[in-house]
């Protein structure tokens, strides 16, 4: 016999067998949804197309004076980086807009080419056919557009889908379009198979660049810089990644040349102007010597120019410097590079270069950016505050070689002041000569330095070596490890999420653990399995379903027999609502009961009697006993046609009044009189929570059976059964759990018990996960 869960403890520890045990008696759902996202997997990985990374390394020069020893008046015959936050200037520069654009104009990037398939269409590089989009109609308005060519005999080809649909295509033809003009190339022949072309505008283009191409800058690698990108084909990812590297080289030494340009122009310039004064002194020195007869007057300044030779020399020195400084002081006037290697001081050329770089930096920086940007405001006032310095440096050496002239002047002056005896002749030719040496000493001073800069004019070394030409390392889209990984794990999670939910806001009675969670003082005295449909019990009947009545009516007997000292008595079955099953279990009971018994049931349920569901109605009863004068009820009394032993009473013509009918005296008499000649009389109620009939009952019974369905008593109906039974003060009330399905069975179908096979009733597959 089955030992009752009388008081059992509120606290139970959660079953974790039994919890696991739910979701594994789901595996169908689990097997096909996993089946399910591991085909999806497989057919996206089959028609996905795949991308792949490819990488290109550069190392930039540093920015260093000491390039070359032979050539150390020179400044830096490339150009480099000086500083971190310049090398992160460059990661801007290498892909900016310029550089972006000459790269797709040198490509072709702004026209693609695909091959079509019955599901998906594969890009080609450098494919059979090639179009150049020679001039576009309205570049605001163009941003993409496509059409699909196929042969179309005599090595033509057909625009048949697309922009220019029946446009008859030739080699080396142009086409119209909306948006401008085509070249087409392609040998004849080449083209077996429709091809889709699609033209982008280039500024289309470069944006789709911008976000392909990823610049960084690995750590604790000194000046190196790393470009990559991921493509579907591989050839046209290094392609790109290269040409970017050779245009931001060719954009290096454009800056760099830049500065040398500048300082060209200049020398140009002052030897233009200087060639002229030195023809015009050699004219007037000729002619002077012409007139005056003077041959040779070298004898004459050595006698007596010796003592101003010295102070000579130093005054040219310092009129060439003075010219220098002032002309270099006037060019900072406006915004431009200015000379450098000018022979002034160290301090001064230091500040040149200062200013020099600060300008070609801001200018490389407003090829990316907008004169708004806070970096080119900051570069602004560095280059506004460089060039105050400047000034107010070359000022300073101007004053310092005015004061020097000066002396040497107020020298050569008394010099002269001696030499007075000397011809006019002498002075005037001397002062000629004087002009003359000054012009060509400045004549030849910026011949050397044009050949110098003409020397880094002809230096190209490149701002970056390429370290790694492009190279493609592997597929990283779409990953197949993860790809499969991932649809198997959602597979597994996804009908696991589903039944956590439905299991957690599922709100109905399922197992015998809920109902003991929900209601622990009360006990259970049984399981009822779920029938099928109206089932009863049989003689020797060893189905798990007459099983489960043979340990509900051992349970009953215990609980009578423990509470009034013999295992007979009145049993009451009611439950909360209509269609919780309390007429099948009372039939089936009073059956299981009458096999030594004898039993009788009574059909209480006067508004909607249902024992006419399985046993013939005689249409008289309860009812009609009650309302008449009759006081022995054997009349009414019938053999139910199921076993010998058990009789029944039904309820007889539906009432009025059944709550008055069942509150008579005559009823509890009718009872008592009952009980007298049937070892147990079991009373089929109606539900209490509709209406008060079964509260008029109570009193006559021994034992409540309080029936409760599987799967469709909801939870706050127990509320109501604690309520019940507590309000009422039954003392004597148990649960009967019905409809169990095997799943949620506390024995489960193994444990299915009979000398005799139990016949099986096939379900549907997925009906049993359910």
């Amino acid at each position: 016999m089955e030992l009752l869960d009388q008081f059992p403890s509120k606290n139970k520890q959660v079953n974790l067998k039994r919890e696991i045990l739910r979701y594994l008696r789901k595996w169908p759902w689990f097997l096909l949804s996993i089946l399910l996202f591991y085909v999806s997997a497989r057919l996206y990985l089959r028609y996905a197309q795949p991308q792949y990374l490819s990488k290109t390394s550069l190392m930039l020069s540093k920015n260093n004076s000491k390039n070359n020893a032979p050539l150390t008046d020179l400044k830096s015959l490339g150009v480099g980086v000086s500083d971190d936050k310049e090398l992160e200037g460059e990661t801007v520069v290498i892909v900016s807009k310029p550089i972006l654009a000459q790269v797709v104009s040198n490509l072709g990037l702004n026209v693609s080419y695909y091959s079509l398939g019955n599901i998906k269409e594969t890009e080609m590089y450098q494919g059979p056919l090639k179009a150049v989009i020679t001039s576009v109609k309205n570049k605001g308005n163009f941003l993409t557009q496509f059409c699909i060519v196929a042969p179309d005999g005599n090595n033509r080809l057909k625009i048949i889908e697309g922009e220019g649909a029946g446009q008859v295509i030739q080699p080396g033809h142009s086409s119209n379009f909306s948006f401008g003009t085509v070249l087409w190339n392609f040998n004849p022949g080449s083209v077996t198979a429709p091809i889709k072309v699609v033209f982008r505008s280039v500024g289309n283009t470069v944006s789709w660049l911008e976000n392909s191409v990823n610049v960084s800058i690995p750590e604790d690698k000194g000046y190196l810089m790393e470009l990559s990108m991921v493509g579907t084909v591989p050839e046209q990812s290094e392609g790109i990644l290269n040409e970017i590297t050779r245009q931001y080289n060719i954009d290096g030494v454009k800056d760099k040349n830049a500065e040398a340009e500048n300082t060209q122009n200049f020398i140009n310039e002052r030897l233009e102007i200087i060639s002229h004064d030195l023809s015009g002194i050699e004219n007037e020195k000729e002619q002077f010597k012409r007139t005056n007869r003077i041959a040779d007057l070298t004898a004459q300044a050595n006698l007596t120019l010796g003592n101003i030779n010295s102070n000579t020399q130093s005054y040219l020195e310092g009129i060439t410097k003075l010219n220098l400084v002032q002309s270099i002081y006037d060019m900072s006037n406006r915004e431009q590079l200015l000379p450098t290697n000018m022979g002034l001081s160290p301090t001064t050329e230091n500040y040149i270069g200062q200013y020099n770089t600060l300008l070609m930096t801001r200018n490389r920086v407003l090829k990316q950016a907008t004169p708004k940007n806070p970096s080119v405001i900051q570069l602004n006032l560095d280059i506004e505050d460089a060039r105050t310095v400047l000034r107010k440096n070359l000022a300073e050496s101007k004053e310092a070689l005015q004061t020097q002239i000066s002396q040497v002047k107020q020298q050569m002056n008394e010099d002269n002041d001696q030499i007075r005896k000397y011809p006019t002749q002498e002075k005037i030719f001397r002062n000629i000569d004087r002009q003359q040496q000054l012009k060509e000493q400045i004549y030849l001073y910026l011949l050397q330095k044009r050949e110098e800069n003409a020397i880094t004019l002809a230096f190209t070394v490149p701002k970056g070596k390429v370290v790694n030409p492009a190279y493609t390392l592997e597929q990283v889209r779409p990953n197949v490890k993860q790809v499969t990984m991932g649809s198997l794990a959602v597979g597994f999670l996804l009908p696991l999420l589903v039944f956590f939910t439905l299991f957690t806001l599922d709100t109905k009675i399922r197992s015998r653990q809920q109902l003991l969670s929900q209601a622990s003082d009360i006990p259970i005295l049984g399981e009822i399995p779920v029938d099928n449909d109206g089932a009863i019990v049989k003689d020797h009947d060893f189905s798990i379903f007459a099983e489960s009545f043979r340990i509900l009516t051992s349970n009953l007997k215990y609980l009578l027999k423990a509470k009034h000292g013999s295992g007979q008595g009145t049993i009451l079955v009611t439950s909360s609502i209509k269609g919780e099953g309390k007429t099948t279990v009372s039939i089936n009971m009073a059956l299981t009961l009458s096999g030594k018994n004898k039993v009788i049931i009574l059909g209480a349920d006067i508004r909607n009697p249902q024992l006419r569901r399985f046993m013939q109605d005689r249409n008289v009863g309860i009812t009609d006993y009650l309302v008449s004068d009759d006081q022995n009820p054997e009349k009414y009394i019938y053999n139910s046609q199921l076993h010998p032993n058990l009789d029944v009473m039904f309820s007889g013509a539906i009432a009025p009044n059944p709550n008055d009918l069942l509150d008579m005296d005559k009823f509890d008499t009718m009872v008592a009189w009952l009980k007298s000649r049937y070892d147990y009389v079991v009373i089929d109620s109606a539900p209490v929570m509709l209406v008060s009939d079964t509260l008029n009952l109570l009193d006559v019974s021994d034992i409540l059976l309080y029936v409760v369905k599987a799967g469709y008593t909801d939870k706050e109906m127990l509320d109501y059964a604690k309520e019940f039974r507590a309000g009422n003060q039954v003392d004597n009330m148990a649960f009967v759990l019905n409809a169990v399905q095997p799943g949620h069975s506390r024995y489960g179908s193994k444990y299915a018990y009979g000398y005799h096979a139990q016949p099986s009733v096939k379900q549907r597959f997925f009906k049993k996960t359910l």
